[in-house]
This record gives C-alpha cells, sequence and structure tokens, in this order.
C-alpha cells in the first residue's frame, strides 16, 4: 500500500535517488572525458626497444583485478568487475559496473655498452559495463593498444683504420588507441558467448637514417615514413560454467581474435636534415598519402578455473599469438615467430560478510606468468622470454565497489642471449564503481 510522505527529508531522499543515476553518470562521464584526453596525449609510458614490431609493443588488455593474477580473465569472472578480457564474461555482471585503471612502471634497460633507468606512466583502461537484461550485458571502454618508443644505433667503419664510418640510426614513436563496445549473452542455464567490436586509431612515425662521417658533411639522410591507423576489428569469446556442488563452479573460456589486418593510411618522406634533426635542408616526398595494410597479430586464449562463491578461486590462461605476418619494421629477413603465454593466479577472500573485521572483506590476490615474446633483439635467433610475479589487494568501499592495489615485478630478455635485459616494477591503481542503476524506487 503506498501512503503519502510524511516529512520533506523522505521527498528530497525520493528525488535523489531518482536522480542518482542520472548524477553519477555525468559524474563519470566527466572523468572519462578528462582520462581519454589525458591517455591520448600520454599514449606511450616508457622507453622500449623491443617496439619496433608491427604497430608497436602491445598492451595487455587487462584490468588492475586481472593484473593481480598474473592476467588470467579467460574463465573467471565474479560479476562484480567488468571482464574486458573475454567478452562473453560480461553477461555475468548484472550491476553498472564503471572502471578505471592507472599504472606507473619503473624499467631498468641494459646492453652490453650502457645501463638505463626510466620511469613513466599512463591510464591503463576506462569501462563502462550496462546490464540490458537479465542474460544480456554491454560495455564501452577505452584503452591503450599499443606503443612505439625506440632510438637504435649502429655503426659500421669503412675503412681498415676504422676512422671513418657509417651510422645507422632507427627511430620510432607513436601509439594506438583501441575504443571498444563489447556484449555477452547468456544462453541456457551457463553457457555465454561474446562479441567485442572495436575501432584502433592512432599515428605511428618511423625514421631510418644514415650519416657519414667520411667525408666531412656534419649532416644525415632520413627515410621518414608516417602510418594513421583508423580501421576496426573483432573478437570473439565463449564460457562455460559448471556447477560442482557446495558453491563450487568449474569455469572454462576461450577467446579468438576475428580480424586479422586494418587499414592504415602511408606517407613517406625522403629527407636530408642537420645533425639536430630539427631543420631539413633538402626533402622530398616519395609517396603521397597511400592505403596500406597492415597485418595484425592474431590471438587465441583458453582458460580453466574453479572457484567457490565468494571465496576462492583458482585459475590457468595459456594463449597463444601468430606473428609471422607481421613486419618486423627492420629489413631483416625471415618471418616472425608465433608467441605463447602462460598465465597462473588466484584469489582468496577470508570472510566477504564480515561486519567487524575489514581486512577479512578484503581479496588478496597472487599470480605469475611466462611469456615467449616475438623478440629477437640481436638477431641470434634467440627470442626474449618476459616472466613476471604479480600480488595485490581489493579493499572494499561503499556497496561492492573497490580500490584495486597491484604490484607486478618482472624481467624481459636476457643479457646473455639477447643482448638486451628489461628488469621492470609496475604498480596499478584500479577503482571499480558497482551499483543498480535505473531501478523505480518504491515508497510504501
Amino acid at each position: 500500500m503506498h501512503t503519502k510522505l510524511t516529512d520533506s527529508a523522505d521527498y528530497y531522499d525520493m528525488i535523489y535517488n531518482r536522480l542518482k543515476p542520472i548524477l553519477t553518470f555525468f559524474s563519470l562521464a566527466t572523468i572519462g572525458i578528462f582520462l581519454i584526453s589525458f591517455g591520448m596525449q600520454a599514449q606511450t609510458i616508457v622507453n622500449s626497444p623491443l617496439s619496433y614490431v608491427g604497430m608497436g609493443e602491445l598492451y595487455t588488455p587487462e584490468s588492475a583485478s586481472n593484473t593481480m593474477m598474473g592476467g588470467i580473465g579467460v574463465s573467471n569472472s565474479n560479476g562484480i568487475y567488468s571482464n574486458v578480457l573475454n567478452p562473453a564474461l560480461l553477461a555475468r555482471n548484472h550491476y553498472t559496473v564503471f572502471e578505471v585503471g592507472l599504472h606507473g612502471e619503473s624499467k631498468t634497460l641494459q646492453n652490453y655498452r650502457q645501463k638505463q633507468q626510466v620511469y613513466g606512466g599512463n591510464y591503463q583502461s576506462l569501462s563502462l559495463t550496462l546490464p540490458i537484461s537479465n542474460r544480456w550485458t554491454a560495455a564501452i571502454s577505452i584503452r591503450p593498444h599499443s606503443a612505439v618508443e625506440y632510438a637504435t644505433r649502429s655503426y659500421r667503419r669503412l675503412n681498415v683504420l676504422g676512422l671513418d664510418s657509417l651510422i645507422y640510426g632507427y627511430d620510432g614513436k607513436g601509439g594506438i588507441t583501441k575504443l571498444s563496445i563489447s556484449n555477452g549473452v547468456r544462453i541456457g542455464k551457463e553457457f555465454y558467448i561474446g562479441l567485442e567490436s572495436s575501432v584502433l586509431f592512432g599515428t605511428v612515425n618511423r625514421n631510418v637514417s644514415t650519416q657519414n662521417l667520411s667525408d666531412g658533411q656534419y649532416y644525415k639522410i632520413q627515410l621518414e615514413t608516417l602510418n594513421r591507423y583508423s580501421d576496426f576489428t573483432f573478437k570473439g569469446g565463449v564460457a562455460y560454467r559448471k556447477d560442482l556442488k557446495n558453491d563450487v563452479f568449474l569455469n572454462v573460456g576461450a577467446t579468438f581474435d576475428l580480424s586479422t589486418s586494418m587499414s592504415a593510411t602511408q606517407l613517406r618522406r625522403f629527407a636530408i636534415m642537420d645533425l639536430s634533426g630539427n631543420n631539413v635542408i633538402n626533402s622530398d616526398t616519395l609517396e603521397k598519402t597511400t592505403t596500406i595494410k597492415q597485418n595484425l597479430p592474431v590471438t587465441q586464449a583458453y582458460g580453466l578455473s574453479i572457484e567457490k562463491i565468494a571465496k576462492w578461486m583458482v585459475g590457468i590462461d595459456y594463449s597463444q599469438t601468430d606473428w609471422t605476418a607481421v613486419d618486423n619494421n627492420l629489413g631483416r629477413i625471415g618471418k616472425l615467430p608465433k608467441s605463447s603465454k602462460i598465465s597462473i593466479g588466484g584469489e582468496f577472500t577470508p570472510d566477504f560478510g564480515a561486519i567487524s573485521n575489514y581486512f577479512k572483506r578484503m581479496t588478496y590476490r597472487v599470480g605469475y606468468s611466462y611469456t615467449n615474446t616475438p623478440y629477437d633483439y640481436s638477431g641470434n635467433g634467440k627470442f626474449a622470454v618476459d616472466q613476471n610475479l604479480s600480488f595485490g589487494v581489493a579493499a572494499p568501499l561503499r556497496n561492492l565497489s573497490y580500490v584495486n592495489i597491484s604490484y607486478q615485478v618482472g624481467r624481459r630478455g636476457l643479457l646473455s642471449d639477447n643482448g638486451l635485459e628489461e628488469q621492470y616494477h609496475r604498480i596499478t591503481l584500479g577503482l571499480t564503481l558497482s551499483d543498480l542503476w535505473f531501478v523505480k524506487q518504491r515508497i510504501n
């Protein structure tokens, strides 16, 4: 039975509850616009000599929650945070979820000649998940897709005395952003399918230069290539959940890239420059803007996990990426290999419903990943291995919202095998805001 409001406080509470979704949406949209603007200005996080391949070094498409557990997420999703790894698992989200992630990195690079330490940071992802029905959930997200940031030099002597030489330079800078709309649908009781539709856009500039010190002319000759990317890509996903007993579930999942290439426009220019690289003495456009095809690395991923609802979860993911059709951009003969990655991880919540003990309501996560990369920096046939250990905690806020803090330490490449070694430390801070939106308020 409905009754009249008896005081103004109830009236204002009713108005606030009705306006809350709208106010929250515009607040998050404002934050989102700021972060998108910041992210597009700070696409590249730190110097990476291995970003010469294809469109650059790929960012892992994961949230802070996944990062803590070694990056697993193809089969596991608790329905609180938004799963950006497997679009099929979005169908398990019945709350509106806004997520934002930021990360910082400290990296030490070392080759046989020198050692360098660099720092950087960037936004990791920005996503909004909206349940459409009890079987269908959609999400929109934006995140960095790849980054190019390298500068390498090689030297060649022109005579036996070694007094004169040529200096070859390879430089690259830029990055690609990924804007995605994903949909996950539950079919039957516990079978899920999903599709991620994305547009990739951004600019990458690569330069190859030669400087001859033997003729007394202190200038360099440079070939410049500017690629502008803008095209659609697609990724599919499936998942299945089996109820074992006593709230214990077995989860399996798989994802697969459906796009093998994308279109881009390319402009090539030949220039003679002074040694500062700023003043062009003479230039000639070799090719006006033309349309090219950029081959993409194609990934297939599989996951298996077992969980006890609101208590614990352990899982393993395996993925393989085919780089054989991707350009290495260094003029080397031969195809790039297929790379593979294996990740294991888990989470534990002591007491999800604890009231008196805050630390028992926190979720603790840990993970490990091992990746055979396609990077052969020395050209000796030995490809760099990337392995890291990660752990973190999800601290609960009001309702089903969390602050996620992740720490990751790892190493990519080995000096003795690859001629280049990277040791890195990464901290990721994520915010997950979950709530019921657009629910009609009832007054009894």
